[in-house]
């Protein structure tokens, strides 16, 4: 039997996000169980069962695809036990349509909740196969998120001569440009948050061994992991794939 062993830097990230998970769980029962106490205290005419609106919210952050409908569905059931528990001071008819206006309404937002984790939940995957796909992308492909390098794929360490993706990772790519090219990349990048995408045709890298190298450069806005980034195409030269240093 094949044993899957899971990177500890994988696991690390999962511990936290489960402890969390746990206690909005926690949470969302605690609170459910009060506001179920507190409405078959008060009269029917007292619109205590409105705050299911809170445990509902927050199944949002829960890691269940389906919380907001189990949710919804069991905060109708609560207050319909609260409807014939409840102390009488309104007309049953008029609370009667109160509640089914209000489980109606449950249903919606829980709808809305569900539709959101799901288009969360396509971006991770897109992300997913983004970062496959540029993995075994020919061209050195980076990200940059508030004047860092988040991402490069191998070739683009390769481009750099890095010895390692970490080598990059938290610098700004601005200062890995030569000298009189770095206003002009600066430029660029204020330019990209407005939705557009522009090439450089040639501008000098200063490589992690000191050395010059001339690059086709494209940029454009990315979403990476929910926010908005810079990514950047670079293609180097054949013929200038190696240039020494102090040449102009």
């Amino acid at each position: 039997m094949d044993v899957v062993i899971m990177p500890a830097k994988i696991a690390t990230k999962l511990i936290p996000e489960a402890k969390e998970s746990l206690r909005v769980n926690l949470f969302i029962i605690f609170s459910t169980l009060i506001i179920f106490y507190i409405d078959i205290l008060t009269p029917l005419g007292l619109m205590v069962w409105i705050l299911y609106f809170i445990p509902l919210f927050l199944t949002l952050y829960t890691r269940w695809k389906y919380g907001s409908f189990v949710g919804a569905g069991f905060f109708i059931l609560l207050i319909a036990i609260s409807f014939f528990l409840s102390p009488r001071d309104i007309s049953e008819h008029f609370a009667i349509i109160n509640r089914i206006f209000f489980s109606a309404m449950l249903i919606v937002t829980a709808f809305l909740i569900f539709r959101h984790k799901q288009d969360i939940e396509n971006l991770k995957i897109s992300e997913k196969r983004y970062r496959y796909l540029t993995e075994w992308s020919p061209d050195a492909i980076i990200v940059q998120h508030n004047g860092k390098i988040i991402y490069t794929n191998g070739a683009g360490r390769h481009l750099f001569a890095a010895s390692k993706k970490e080598d990059l990772l938290g610098n700004d790519i601005v200062n890995l440009v030569s000298q009189n090219d770095r206003d002009t990349m600066r430029q660029m990048i204020n330019k990209v948050p407005h939705g557009e995408r522009m090439e450089i045709s040639k501008t000098r890298l200063k490589r992690c061994d000191g050395r010059d190298i001339l690059v086709e450069v494209r940029l454009g806005e990315i979403i990476w992991e929910g926010e908005s980034a810079v990514q950047f195409i670079l293609r180097a030269f054949t013929n200038w794939n190696h240039i020494p240093k102090g040449v102009s």
